[in-house]
């Protein structure tokens, strides 16, 4: 029953929206969408979903709504649902909406519910399009962080300017709040880490978000920084005992280059995380023995090239470290990932992949309770758009 009502007001929504959109200037409405299906195998362990044994729980679709009610205003929201396992299960949510108002070149504002940029691709990460591989590398992009780190409630400015011979920058500044559902990636992620952890609030503090990028004065060289700051805090059930775990300083930063040359695409991205936590007591007594301070540095290194319209090839090498200071395969993961991509049309689309993995980092135990350093992940995904 709670699914339907949730059905019928987004019905409602969608149809509100798009009489505002007619109302506004109905010849400039966009309507864009997308669906897609994969399948997930892995020879060891289990990764993301029930993979031991093969699964076709891993899709996504969305439909998005534009209009154009000024030369310089923009309005718009997006419908999205995925399904990754025990994540997402197909429910309905609003991906992002946002009315956008552009000043100037060099000044732009944006208000609602905002994609957040992080690196090169967090903010497009949803669009399997725009791509090579149907994984973005782990050690920057961690799917089980997606749903967290993918929008906030809030505001953006943004803008670019020229600086002559030297090239471009361009940047984004944002602030807001986000939520983290009990039934997200990132409540998964903490399950698998912390076995017999019973989650029952997870809270985000106020997140700031800066974003730069430099397009450099050589032609399809691009230079980024993005940082990210907040704090969060859960409540659960430890050991039978409810306790509540506080990070006050959780700080994500990042380097990233792009170089396009011809039909070649080469991207290194650099990303380190800090935070510290304690655990309390119900009564607020802090528990000593837990005190937390870690600070995560991973890298990737992504090549792609495209031999014909229809087939494009890539090939990247991820390396996460969950604490450099205790390295070990329980909180490392190597991934070597062949892609291949093949553009059946223009709204159709297929992608194969290979994963060499070597570490246990967010690995769950197979079907006969074992874990392995070294596995195979293969993923399998189909796109159609419009």
């Amino acid at each position: 029953m709670k699914k339907f009502y949730r059905s019928v007001f987004i019905s409602g929504a969608v149809i509100l929206f798009m009489g505002i959109c007619s109302s506004a200037m109905a010849e400039d409405v966009q309507i864009h969408g997308f669906i897609s299906q994969g399948y997930l195998k892995t020879d060891k362990n289990n990764y993301l979903a029930d993979t031991d044994d093969g699964t076709f729980q891993f899709n996504e679709m969305g439909i998005s709504f534009a209009a154009y009610p000024s030369r310089r205003l923009k309005i718009g929201c997006q419908f999205f649902a995925r399904d990754l396992g025990s994540v997402g299960n197909d429910d309905i949510n609003i991906n992002w909406a946002f009315a956008d108002y552009n000043f100037r070149n060099w000044l732009g504002m944006r208000v609602g519910l905002l994609k957040v940029p992080f690196g090169f691709y967090n903010d497009t990460r949803d669009y399997d399009t725009l791509r090579t591989a149907i994984f973005l590398p782990g050690s920057v992009y961690n799917e089980y962080f997606r749903d967290g780190t993918n929008n906030l409630k809030g505001v953006e400015f943004y803008g670019s300017q020229s600086l002559g011979a030297l090239g471009v920058i361009k940047y984004q500044v944002m602030t807001g709040e986000t939520q983290i559902p009990l039934e997200s990636g990132t409540a998964e992620y903490i399950k698998i880490h912390f076995p017999g952890v019973v989650l029952k609030k997870i809270e985000v503090g106020q997140l700031y978000d800066a974003h730069i990028q430099w397009l450099t004065p050589l032609e399809g060289l691009r230079l980024g920084y993005s940082f990210v700051l907040t704090d969060y805090q859960y409540d659960a059930v430890m050991m039978g005992n409810t306790v509540n775990l506080k990070s006050p300083t959780n700080k994500w930063s990042g380097v990233s280059a792009e170089y396009m040359f011809g039909n070649f695409v080469l991207a290194i991205e650099n990303y380190m995380y800090y935070r510290d936590a304690a655990i309390y007591t119900e009564t607020g007594v802090k528990l000593g023995d837990y005190d937390i301070d870690l600070k995560d540095d991973s890298y990737y290194a992504r090549l792609s090239y495209r031999f014909t319209d229809w087939l494009e090839t890539g090939f990247y090498y991820s390396k996460y470290v969950e604490n450099p200071k205790n390295e070990g395969e329980e909180n490392e993961l190597r991934d070597q990932c062949l892609s291949f991509r093949f553009d059946i049309n223009p709204y159709w689309l297929f992608k194969l992949e290979a994963h060499l993995m070597d570490g246990k980092f967010s690995v769950k135990p197979d079907n006969d309770g074992h874990t392995y350093d070294e596995w195979m992940l293969y993923a399998a995904k189909m796109t159609f758009m419009f």
